[in-house]
């Protein structure tokens, strides 16, 4: 008995290795040829294993697409949605900074995303027709955060689902930019950047 648990928790151990190493091999291949033109024997070259241990542990490319999608989205949603507390305005700033860190700390999801062409303020259908719980969730804490900013008088009055979209637009131009520039360095500037267009978007003049 003791010998059969040992053996899961090391076959468990080593798909969860496999599935890591190639879901990052993956994610730098789409992010340089696209979806479209990616292949699951790019994706085995760059994980260093063969095309069976691929297909052992993702059925094909729009599993494995998804599965990087889903995992990513999730992530930043995480780290969003842990920021909940205190003044509106703060709310909404910090919640900049940790996802604007986490994108460019993540580049090749992040030109994933942008390859897409769809407006980030539109819910991000995958590739197999699925849309991740946590955007919906996200979106709307957003939106709540944004309403109570319009009633303590510190974000001018709105439709809060449409400025959480306009936000969103901010992110995407902003960041798509950063990347065409192949700007370097520390993503403080970047962070500053996209904040203080946040804060033209949402606040009343005196607020900041």
């Amino acid at each position: 008995m003791g010998k059969t648990r040992t053996s899961n928790r090391i076959r468990e151990a080593r798909r969860q290795m496999y599935r890591q190493v190639i879901t990052e091999a993956a994610e730098a291949v789409f992010a340089e040829k696209g979806f479209a033109d990616a292949r699951m024997s790019d994706v085995a070259l760059e994980a260093g294993i063969s095309l069976k241990t691929l297909y052992a542990t993702f059925n094909g490319k729009v599993e494995l697409f998804d599965a990087i999608r889903s995992l990513r989205i999730d992530e930043v949603m995480a780290r969003s949605d842990a920021i909940s507390d205190g003044p509106p305005l703060d709310v909404v700033m910090d919640r900049v900074r940790v996802s604007v860190e986490y994108l460019v700390a993540n580049p090749n999801f992040l030109r994933i995303h942008l390859r897409e062409g769809n407006a980030w303020a539109i819910r991000p259908e995958s590739v197999l027709g699925t849309v991740p719980d946590r955007w919906h969730a996200n979106m709307s804490e957003q939106a709540k955060t944004i309403q109570r900013g319009i009633d303590e008088g510190v974000f001018e009055k709105g439709d809060p689902e449409l400025l959480v979209k306009m936000v969103s637009a901010v992110y995407q131009v902003q960041l798509a930019d950063w990347l065409e520039r192949e700007e370097s360095g520390s993503s403080d500037i970047l962070v500053r950047r996209i904040q203080d267009y946040v804060k033209r978007l949402l606040c009343r003049t005196h607020a900041f």
